[in-house]
């Protein structure tokens, strides 16, 4: 699959992007992000489970900047370039509807903290989890979205965008 900024460069190369250069620095490191996450899938392979290694996930990115700018765009062209079968792409507040229903059916099963069985449930498919407008809006959720981002990422190894 083409790399992401390969991508990139080949639709301002045919004008159907304008240069930019804050879009291309974003392109890169979301092309950088795209190698590292090879090289975890790799180290999880037969040679990485029989030496007991355990690979790191690499570290998210996180994309701000006016209306207008390109994030969605460079969002979906990393999805779509990131040649792993373990991503999602979603946007936040579709996710929050997720997040408080998978924590609402846990609470009823009175079994403790709903926290690490929600993050095991949405990592289960997923290495790479990539949001589209993400905005937190009260402190209830600000809270949730801490925890679950943190168990996502230590517990789960999953990698954020």
């Amino acid at each position: 699959m083409t790399a992401m900024l390969e991508r990139y460069e080949a639709l301002v190369a045919t004008g159907e992007l304008r240069s930019d250069p804050e879009q291309e620095a974003a392109a890169e490191r979301l092309n950088r992000l795209q190698r590292e996450l090879y090289k975890t899938a790799s180290s999880k392979g037969l040679i990485g489970k029989l030496l007991g290694k355990k690979a790191e996930p690499p570290r998210g990115i996180y994309m701000w900047g006016g209306v207008g700018r390109g994030k969605s765009m460079l969002m979906d062209l990393f999805i779509q370039t990131l040649d792993i079968p373990e991503k999602r792409r979603v946007h936040f507040h579709a996710f929050m509807l997720e997040v408080h229903a998978l924590l609402r059916d846990e609470r009823k099963s009175e079994s403790g903290d709903p926290i690490p069985p929600v993050a095991a449930a949405i990592a289960r498919n997923v290495r790479c989890l990539a949001f589209d407008e993400m905005v937190v809006n009260n402190s209830a959720d600000a809270m949730i979205m801490s925890r679950l981002f943190t168990h996502l990422i230590v517990n789960e190894g999953v990698t954020i965008v």
